[in-house]
């Protein structure tokens, strides 16, 4: 089938890997529930005459262009896709108009009256992902619909798992690792996993935690052959001989790097991709610190509420 796509969702679909999860995921989701639904392969079965008595509806929130709705068309006897963005919704109204199973609503999902529908959903897909989930809505939009999810109900994603190093970048701002934009950094420290949400549960968006970075000793630097492989542009970006000392053990950070993991059920896991959660890079205040160093740091940001609401701040290094 071919879409109608602005620039964005263009994008979107040329990630591949996002696309292939997200449809494995929801076929996944279709053959472990056969049973139970008595589907056909194929919806022009008639699969109404199999669920006179039980209806399969789907939730498809921030539906964009509609192409996961399209993906589950054939598994449900209704899909409703809910989507704010009005020309994304004009663009999804287009691209679903011939699947009859298929509403879609140019609406807010927070102020969304599901009391309206005939019935609760089976599924839910929601992919408001961002990284660590804080620049997208998934936490409060999750929060509000998952109350008109049925009690064995399923959420495509299942659970999200964020991880942070401790980096330095040549860049002191908050950005992103995409096919737009790649920041020059170094890592500098073992990846740590500070939290791991599921979807299913109640979710407060206001996140705080406390992380160790674990600065990398001198036998793991000479693992990785950390002086060989820097270019010579980060090289020359970094002052490498004023702030690196590997003879002394010394080095320098200034940022984390957040990465999150998208497991999409229990099976299918995802690491980031170009258009599904890119790396995340956070300034921290600049400093010293010695190789195998701890570096304790409280990390808080607001999942939904946007970039500027991230904080940091260096408790202390522990030297080890």
């Amino acid at each position: 089938m071919k879409f109608n796509l602005n620039s964005y969702h263009f994008k979107l679909l040329k990630d591949y890997e996002r696309l292939s999860v997200f449809k494995e995921a929801i076929d996944d989701y279709a053959k472990t529930r056969k049973n139970d639904y008595n589907l056909s392969d194929n919806r022009n079965n008639d699969i109404n005459s199999n669920l006179q008595s039980d209806k399969k509806i789907a939730f498809d929130l921030g539906c964009g262009s509609g192409v996961l709705s399209y993906f589950a068309r054939d598994y449900f006897d209704k899909i409703i896709s809910i989507e704010l963005n009005e020309s994304s919704y004009k663009l999804a109204k287009e691209n679903l108009k011939d699947f009859d199973n298929i509403q879609v609503f140019n609406e807010d999902i927070l102020n969304f009256d599901f009391n309206r529908m005939e019935d609760k959903a089976d599924l839910i897909i929601c992919e408001m992902l961002d990284t660590a989930l804080i620049d997208e809505e998934e936490v409060p939009v999750l929060n509000y619909a998952k109350k008109f999810l049925k009690e064995d109900g399923v959420i495509i994603p299942h659970s999200i798992i964020n991880s942070a190093e401790a980096i330095f970048m040549n860049n002191h701002f908050i950005q992103y690792e995409d096919d737009e934009f790649t920041p020059i950094y170094i890592t500098l420290a073992k990846s740590s996993i500070y939290s791991e949400f599921k979807f299913l549960d109640d979710i407060d968006p206001d996140f705080s935690t406390i992380i160790d970075l674990k600065i990398f000793n001198k036998e793991d630097l000479e693992e990785i052959r950390f002086e060989d492989e820097i270019s010579k542009e980060k090289f020359e970006k970094f002052n490498f001989k004023e702030n690196f000392n590997i003879r002394e053990n010394k080095l320098k950070i200034n940022g984390i790097k957040l990465t999150s993991f998208t497991r999409l059920n229990e099976n299918i896991i995802c690491g980031p991709t170009p258009m599904l959660n890119p790396s995340l890079l956070i300034p921290i205040e600049e400093m010293e610190v010695i190789c195998g160093d701890i570096v304790r740091i409280k990390l808080e940001y607001i999942m939904g509420g946007e970039l500027e609401t991230i904080k940091t701040e260096v408790l202390e290094i522990i030297h080890n």
